[in-house]
């Protein structure tokens, strides 16, 4: 089996050799490089083409030096955050981009692994924390947009836009896969977005 591919980027030296002491102890995991910035990522991406990007969020980040424009090109490289932001807003743009994972930096060694073994099999995890600040319910959202869903429709709305997958929906509500998948359409045809990411942009703004 071969080993998940990783690139750690955060500007804090001290965190970032605490998250690669982690994952070094999981041999199916593999610190490629690492990176201070924006400036240092860039050519560690195109060299080592990795599975996965461990990065603190921060707009700068993801808005200069063509990162963002690289991760839209580059979709097979799953992007975990793993950040001490805490604005709504900056978490739900982030999720625009090809985000797998979502941790704080309080975020416990289980939890960083959880994340990342997540990712490498497709799958997308958020701490709870993240979950929490997500849905809570008083945050306003985009209320004109979402008067155009039943009840049932923005309960399945709120758990799409997670990053939840109609099978594990359908499991948490105790409904068919079959019924989640014609309300995604629905609900997507009616917000007129066509991602979760978009979705996210409505639900939790």
């Amino acid at each position: 089996m071969s080993k998940g591919r990783i690139i750690l980027a955060d500007a804090q030296p001290m965190y970032r050799a605490g998250v690669k002491a982690v994952l070094e102890k999981e041999e199916q995991l593999q610190i490629l490089a690492e990176a201070n910035d924006a400036i240092e990522l860039i050519p560690q991406l195109i060299l080592h083409q990795p599975d996965i990007l461990i990065i603190d969020y921060n707009p700068i980040y993801f808005e200069s030096n063509g990162l963002l424009e690289w991760l839209k090109k580059n979709t097979a490289c799953k992007v975990i955050i793993i950040s001490s932001q805490d604005k709504k807003w900056n978490i739900i743009k982030s999720l625009q981009l090809n985000v797998y994972a979502y941790l704080t930096k309080e975020s416990t060694e289980q939890e960083i692994i959880k994340g990342v073994k997540q990712a490498l099999t497709g799958n997308k995890y958020f701490c709870q924390y993240i979950l929490n600040l997500m849905m809570d319910q008083n945050n306003t959202p985009l209320e004109n947009e979402l008067e155009k869903l039943t009840s049932r429709e923005l309960e399945i709305a709120k758990l799409v836009a997670t990053g939840k997958k109609n099978r594990d929906i359908a499991d948490q509500l105790n409904i068919s896969p079959h019924t989640i998948h014609t309300h995604r359409k629905n609900i997507l045809k009616k917000l007129n977005v066509s991602s979760a990411a978009e979705l996210a942009t409505i639900i939790f703004a």
